[in-house]
């Protein structure tokens, strides 16, 4: 069996980190979402990729090639224009060979692999499957309806209410005649789900483990928490140099030529990427990840945040709920407050929109290439665009 995977899109409501990567390509818990995806493919059995591109295309490229040193095989379609979901889905009908295949949606991400779980789903029930999730709000999705026998008997494409109920995963397995309903459709993916739950074909899978489908920058937090959740082991890469003391809690990972500075505290959950420096007398705290090639200055203290790599952060900085993207240098003493004075629910705009995040607790979002200059303070829900320059703050 072959697998599709949808990497076109541009997710516009995850700016700032959108404009210089596509969503699959954002580094989660020290891997790309992609890579995720395709390692547990490889482990489900499946090593022939068709990966459909676009938005940032470049990045896909150059990481992943061939495929080869992932173990699989990977065929590019490019989508010249945008035209969602099924005009994706219907350039790779001359990939597929005509047999059953595995349709998924490039930009969710889960805690263990989902693809086991459908594969084993399909090769029961010899019919098209759908993954199946709950999360806590279903607004933003497909809402999904079961009858007694598991089966989809109902999709209401816009919910109105904002609860909690059952949705498509985006992982599916589909038949060849998915391509007749696109063309009859006009490549319209919800009305061919609609048609096939109609005709009493498509079965649920239900993942009940972890799964989010990002949409805001404040969801990459909770997408890394998600992930470092189930870590259970410490891992140490034998390179790696913990010089004098420095105390260790928990599943804490750190790549190949890291090295730690004595006095540094690191609390696990945590990830410290390949090639990177942590001060003397730092604090790594719970759900953070270092990217590859980071410095994080003396007596710096970091908390629930994610380094996309290459970044700098200036001595005696507290970096907390908050997001950097790739090359981000700020200077000495920054500090993100994570929190309101009276700890009400914290707002952040995105694409010109203020939206109510329902956190009480949330610090910055830096793009990519920005430099903060000494002695900063950004306020909660702070949103600094890609390639900013912010001096230094000089009071004299």
């Amino acid at each position: 069996m072959k697998a599709v995977i949808l990497a076109a899109n541009r997710s516009t409501r995850l700016s700032p980190f959108i404009e210089t990567r596509c969503k699959p390509m954002i580094r989660i818990a020290g891997q790309y979402i992609l890579e995720n995806t395709i390692l547990f493919l490889k482990e489900a059995g499946i090593h022939e990729i068709v990966l459909v591109v676009n938005h940032q295309q470049d990045l896909i490229r150059r990481y992943f090639g061939s495929g080869k040193i992932f173990g699989v095989n990977l065929q590019y379609v490019v989508q010249d224009e945008l035209q969602g979901i099924g005009h994706a889905l219907s350039l790779c009908q001359t990939s597929l060979e005509k047999k059953p295949f595995l349709l998924v949606y490039g930009d969710v991400l889960t805690d263990n692999n989902p693809f086991l779980s459908i594969l084993q789903t399909y090769s029961e029930m010899d019919r098209e499957v759908a993954l199946i999730a709950l999360p806590e709000s279903s607004k933003e999705f497909g809402n999904v309806y079961l009858d007694h026998e598991m089966k989809i008997s109902r999709l209401v494409e816009k919910p109105q209410a904002n609860q909690a109920n059952y949705v498509f995963a985006g992982m599916f397995v589909l038949f060849p005649k998915i391509f007749d309903l696109l063309e009859k459709n006009q490549n319209d993916i919800s009305r061919c789900y609609e048609q096939m739950i109609e005709a009493g074909g498509l079965q649920a899978c239900l993942w009940e483990k972890g799964w989010i489908d990002m949409i805001h920058p404040w969801h990459i937090l909770e997408a890394n928490r998600m992930l470092m959740s189930s870590w259970k082991t410490a891992e140490i890469d034998a390179s790696a140099k913990l010089l004098g003391h420095v105390h260790l809690e928990g599943a804490v990972r750190i790549g190949s030529n890291v090295t730690v500075e004595s006095g540094t505290v690191l609390k696990g959950p945590c990830y410290i990427g390949s090639d990177s420096y942590v001060g003397n007398n730092s604090l790594i705290r719970n759900y953070s990840a270092i990217g590859p090639g980071s410095i994080v200055g003396y007596g710096s203290e970091l908390k629930n945040c994610v380094l996309f790599g290459n970044n700098d952060v200036g001595r005696l900085s507290f970096v907390g709920d908050s997001v950097m993207g790739e090359n981000v240098k700020s200077g000495s003493g920054l500090t993100t407050v994570n929190h309101t004075v009276d700890y009400s629910l914290i707002s952040c705009k995105s694409n010109s929109e203020l939206i109510e995040t329902g956190l009480t607790k949330l610090g910055a979002f830096i793009g990519d290439s920005v430099s903060i200059g000494a002695r900063h303070t950004l306020g909660p829900g702070t949103i600094v665009e890609s390639g900013k320059i912010i001096a230094d703050c000089i009071t004299l």
